[in-house]
């Protein structure tokens, strides 16, 4: 609904800066008092009330922008302000998942480190923490985000008068108080631009990082009996788990209230078997899926397990990796179109933001009689005159926002039909991996999708 709306609003505001249809109702300014006046008049009893210069020069035009740019204001308020207090939750739960994992780790320091069984524990450990501290970092990152966000969507209150003439009559500031909510606006929009190119960038390295897996995890296979060489558990890192089993989506991935999370950390037995939010099962999921990729103790226990029993676990072990590989291998022309979709969000932004800050300049740089000005307000107007720079960075601005969200709307069917597609159990369930495990990791990415 947010990128229908800019849509909306860009493509109207890109009509009354072409001067389009200009002789249709839409820059018709009677129609809109009339409503105004009616509307006031019958629901507020004033019957005396009339609308007055200039806010009766109003045409349609602008009440319909004005109309989107309110959505704006309150959607941007909105999300913003929620992004920022969830992610401050889930910062506050990672805090204490991490104190418990640190009491956890505690209690194990006397294990037998020898076992295949507790490597795959100790790297299940890793891996959680691992992703726990990402996560950590993700929250950070949006906590700022909606900072921006939410300041970006107050300062859209000033564009809404300005289509209702405020600034003319000198409410809310004036023009100089639109200057500064543009500003505002500008001076947010730049780290969002920063975090649009590291996107892509991130994108392009989890591209690599996939390639490199998968020629990791086939040479493995390739030579299996030297995996342990060519492919053990120092291999296994954060990325490349993720990349093995797409399925895991751990629950501190989500934003939550603040309130909602207690200091205390429960003990292992007073942990809930029945808690999908338990981070013993969430470990537990991880050293499963695991155990598929490194035999454990009891497998490779000739005298505990028949040829059958073995043969079956391997064909499990073979047929989730090349599952693995396959999802990776799809996975790779989706990065390549989201890191190119990411670079391409940077320069229809950056374009739009150098298009709006040419009203700023103008305004703090005003053209005197002779029409001199310091040399780099010129360069960066590419010597225009004030008027000028200003329509035409308005217009550019207008014309890139409107683009935007038509890619928004278009690029996640494209993305998605070169992402990798549903694949089908396993069918033979071995005694290391459960079917229900299974199907919690397959509703949980479903979810996430």
């Amino acid at each position: 609904m947010d990128a229908i709306v800019q849509l909306i609003r860009n493509a109207l505001c890109c009509i009354k800066d072409l001067n389009l249809l200009s002789d249709t109702v839409l820059y018709e300014s009677q129609h809109v008092e009339t409503i105004v006046n009616t509307y006031v008049q019958r629901r507020m009893k004033l019957e005396q009330f009339a609308l007055e210069d200039p806010y009766r020069n109003t045409t349609v035009l602008e009440a319909l922008i004005s109309i989107t740019q309110l959505y704006a204001c309150l959607s941007c308020m909105y999300s913003g302000a929620k992004l920022c207090w969830l992610s401050l939750g889930k910062l506050k739960r990672i805090v204490a998942l991490l104190e418990q994992q640190l009491v956890a780790v505690s209690k194990k320091k006397n294990v037998n480190v020898d076992t295949n069984d507790t490597a795959n524990e100790i790297t299940a450990i890793r891996l959680v923490n691992e992703s726990l501290v990402k996560e950590a970092k993700v929250a950070m990152k949006n906590t700022f985000v909606g900072v921006c966000v939410c300041l970006i969507g107050i300062a859209f209150f000033w564009l809404v008068g300005n289509s209702w003439h405020f600034t003319e009559s000198g409410i809310i500031g004036g023009l100089p108080g639109l200057i500064d909510a543009l500003t505002v606006m500008e001076l947010c929009l730049v780290p969002l631009l920063w975090y649009m190119i590291m996107d892509a960038k991130h994108a392009f390295e989890m591209k690599i990082e996939t390639e490199n897996c998968i020629t990791l995890v086939e040479t493995a296979m390739k030579y299996s009996n030297t995996t342990s060489s060519i492919f053990n558990h120092d291999h296994i890192t954060l990325t490349r788990y993720e990349f093995i089993e797409p399925g895991w989506v751990p629950y501190w991935e989500a934003g939550v209230n603040p309130y909602g999370i207690t200091d205390t950390i429960a003990a292992d037995d007073e942990i809930d078997q029945n808690n999908s939010n338990s981070l013993e099962k969430e470990m537990k999921q991880v050293e499963q899926t695991l155990s598929l990729l490194f035999p454990s103790s009891s497998t490779k226990d000739t005298k505990k397990k028949n040829d059958d029993i073995k043969e079956k676990e391997q064909k499990i072990r073979k047929e989730f990796i090349k599952t693995s590989v396959d999802t990776m291998e799809q996975s790779l022309s989706s990065l390549t179109l989201t890191g190119y979709r990411e670079y391409l969000y940077f320069v229809i932004n950056f374009i739009a933001f150098y298009g709006y800050l040419m009203s700023i300049v103008a305004f703090y740089y005003p053209e005197n009689v002779n029409g001199v000005q310091p040399v780099w307000i010129q360069q960066m107007k590419f010597n225009y005159t004030n008027d000028v720079a200003d329509w035409t960075g308005n217009f550019a601005g207008d014309l890139m926002w409107t683009i935007e969200p038509m890619i928004v709307l278009v690029s996640p069917y494209y993305i998605g039909s070169s992402s990798p597609k549903a694949t089908k159990p396993v069918v033979v369930v071995a005694p290391t991996v459960t079917t229900a495990a299974t199907k919690t990791r397959r509703d949980k990415k479903s979810k996430k999708e």
